[in-house]
């Protein structure tokens, strides 16, 4: 069972997230990887409660992310907020942050 105090770790290796992450503008990923700096720098209880990264659930998970989830995690997954204009659809498995997709505005995260 993963800790709540454990460090969290970062999986950015999803061929839909990192397709979406290397089209963005210089000055976009920069500030995504100031947000991965400050994540690996938290607990998974501080991720949960900080406001600036409004963890927040999706439900129904988005048709396009079925086939990057198995049974057990589809109850699992998540936004959060990157940037302003930008946020991640994450997953949560052991003490790693899944990241899955980065949708290319706000509304596009959650369908």
């Amino acid at each position: 069972m993963p800790s709540s105090s454990a460090k969290v770790l970062l999986d950015i290796n999803n061929p839909l997230f990192l397709e979406a992450l290397f089209l963005l503008e210089k000055n976009d990923k920069i500030q995504l990887l100031k947000q991965f700096e400050k994540i690996t720098r938290l607990t998974w209880e501080q991720v949960l409660r900080d406001p600036g990264l409004k963890w927040e659930k999706i439900n129904p998970i988005p048709v396009s992310l079925n086939k990057f989830i198995s049974g057990d995690d589809k109850s699992a997954i998540y936004s959060i907020r990157l940037s302003q204009s930008k946020r991640a659809v994450v997953m949560r498995h052991g003490n790693f942050m899944r990241f899955l997709a980065l949708p290319s505005d706000h509304d596009a995260t959650y369908q």
